[in-house]
């Protein structure tokens, strides 16, 4: 009986699931960013929006510790999240060019030892 009421808790959560995936900003952000070619200057640019974002964090958890209303707490957490989830894709970025100048690197040094 149990199992009956739990299924339309499951199967609505995994719709709003869903629909996170689907329209979050951030994460359009890291498709958009994932499909494209990775650039330092992605990277440096999603660093800074990392940095933005701590920082805001930082001021609303200020305002919830001075007083503001308690829910804002759940706007930290956001906060926080997306911060992490957009420094690791700043990391992310930065490798896959590196990596990218190295195999264009090694493959120029095999085309010149090659005769």
């Amino acid at each position: 009986m149990l199992i009956l009421l739990a299924i339309p808790v499951i199967v609505a959560v995994a719709l709003v699931h869903r629909l996170v995936q689907a329209v979050a900003p951030s994460n359009l952000l890291v498709r958009r960013v994932r499909a494209a070619q990775p650039r330092w200057r992605t990277g440096a640019v999603l660093l800074g929006l990392a940095t933005v974002l701590l920082l805001t964090m930082h001021v609303v958890a200020d305002a919830v510790s001075a007083g503001a209303p308690g829910w804002l707490n759940l706007v930290v957490l956001v906060l926080a999240w997306d911060a992490l989830k957009v420094g690791w894709l700043a990391v992310e970025v930065t490798l896959r060019w590196i990596s990218g100048i190295a195999r264009q690197f090694a493959g120029r040094e095999s085309a010149i030892t090659e005769p």
